[in-house]
């Protein structure tokens, strides 16, 4: 009985996660919440500090964290995928 509560909660956790991740929309995210730190400049300026698509998702990572806005990882993952393809053009 034990283990059968156990799936039923993950599946329902599970369910409730990828629900989330699909209605995640990385330029409406990125225009409401990312433009009030600063504007796309920031991606385009000579000296910037990413460097990398690595570098991208580490600093995405780390705004996520400032913000406290507790992304998924697919979420993470879809906010530099859409800074890249618009901004960065680091290959994949």
């Amino acid at each position: 009985m034990k283990n059968i509560l156990l799936s039923a909660a993950s599946a329902i956790l599970l369910s409730g996660a990828a629900q989330a991740t699909e209605d995640f929309h990385a330029k409406e995210f990125h225009q409401s919440n990312c433009t009030g730190c600063h504007d796309s400049k920031v991606y385009t300026r000579s000296n910037r500090r990413v460097d990398s698509l690595p570098r991208l998702e580490s600093q995405v990572r780390m705004c996520d964290a400032n913000l406290g806005k507790k992304l998924f990882d697919d979420d993470i993952l879809s906010l530099t995928r859409y800074l890249n393809d618009n901004y960065y053009h680091f290959k994949k």
